[in-house]
């Protein structure tokens, strides 16, 4: 007994150490961001919203958070509907060659993202599309699509085949056995694809500082230039604390949208 007792405490004291490792730093800039300090110090000696302020009233920011958005959320439902067609016809259909081709889609996921920028940038730059919306738009789209196939493939695996196979015994057509049973069943994996590609996006520095051009900067790219040329600024403290609000704000709705999902 004194042996498991102590096992347990170890385990114990080693998450809440994990736990300190992971969330320290994250803290740390949250409690900076409200200082009223105009330079970074720990702990602050008097909290103020004045630097939360300055980023909303900041025309960069706000032109490069709207571009962000819409780029995670064009690319988002692009990796969604392609991904969740490539895993369907995997799974459903298995067809010769299907592990040689669910593995050309991971590549992205293997290959350093600045390779993948490297060889799009060439593409685009034959195609007169370099610097605009749809080329950022569709890079993004190429680096997210594995996470939507990989998610979409186990949830296509764990549906039943025989529920599609009635409903088709039962007249009804291809089109219709897709709306009425596959998408309700493979909705928990469709939400959380979505919600991996959105946020995989957002958070996307090496493809957009390459793919964007002048018009379309991204929100971390502004983050990292402002970060190479003025150092960890007030502004930038409180921009980062509103990234973490953002991307836990997502994951908990992601998480409930999931749960509900499940619940239909």
């Amino acid at each position: 007994m004194k042996t498991y007792g102590f096992a347990v405490s170890a385990r114990f004291v080693w998450t809440v150490l994990a736990f300190i490792f992971l969330l320290a730093p994250i803290a740390v800039l949250i409690f900076a961001s409200f200082d009223d300090a105009s330079f970074f110090r720990f702990p602050p000696k008097a909290y103020s919203l004045r630097w939360y302020d300055a980023a909303l009233e900041s025309r960069e920011y706000k032109s490069a958070l709207s571009v962000s958005l819409l780029v995670a959320l064009l690319a988002g439902f692009i990796a969604v509907l392609f991904g969740a067609m490539a895993a369907f016809a995997l799974v459903r259909y298995r067809p010769a060659g299907g592990r040689t081709v669910e593995a050309i889609l991971m590549t992205p996921l293997v290959l350093p993202l600045i390779v993948w920028a490297i060889a799009l940038l060439q593409i685009y730059s034959r195609l007169g599309m370099s610097g605009t919306l749809p080329a950022l738009v569709l890079a993004h789209a190429v680096i997210t699509m594995p996470f939507s196939v990989r998610i979409m493939v186990s949830t296509f695996a764990d549906l039943d085949p025989l529920l599609e196979q009635a409903a088709a015994t039962l007249g009804a057509s291809p089109g219709r056995v897709v709306r009425r049973i596959t998408l309700p069943l493979a909705m928990p994996g469709l939400v959380s694809s979505a919600a991996f590609s959105v946020l995989i996006s957002f958070n996307d520095v090496i493809v957009s500082s390459l793919i964007a051009g002048a018009r379309w900067i991204t929100f971390p790219v502004r983050l990292y230039a402002q970060l190479r040329s003025q150092g960890i600024d007030p502004i930038t403290l409180a921009i980062g604390s509103a990234i973490v609000a953002f991307i836990l704000v997502a994951a908990l709705i992601g998480e409930f949208m999931f749960k509900w999902s499940r619940r239909l």
